[in-house]
């Protein structure tokens, strides 16, 4: 089953917490100024990815919204994102 890289990134104001993609690490600097990193992980779905940052955060035990599905990473999705970790530069 596929598996996505997830980063969990903070500063002083707060955090941010998604899939590494391109448009996300361009944003960050904006948006997070001075950010650090301060953990990855890998997740096959949005679901597993938030399930294990409130694990890894101690914020107890996630509960999925009902009315939305899980969102299952594709061989696509892993793809794309494996060849921008082979190009990424993080600042």
């Amino acid at each position: 089953m596929p598996a996505l890289l997830h980063e969990y990134w903070e500063n002083a104001d707060g955090g941010q917490f998604g899939p590494v993609r391109e448009c996300a690490d361009g944003q960050r600097p904006k948006l997070l100024p001075d950010a650090r990193l301060a953990f990855g992980l890998y997740a096959s779905s949005w679901f597993e990815a938030q399930r294990l940052e409130y694990e890894r955060l101690g914020y107890g035990d996630y509960t999925p919204p009902q009315d939305i599905p899980d969102y299952f990473y594709t061989a696509e999705d892993e793809a794309e994102q494996l060849a921008y970790l082979e190009r990424r530069e993080v600042r």
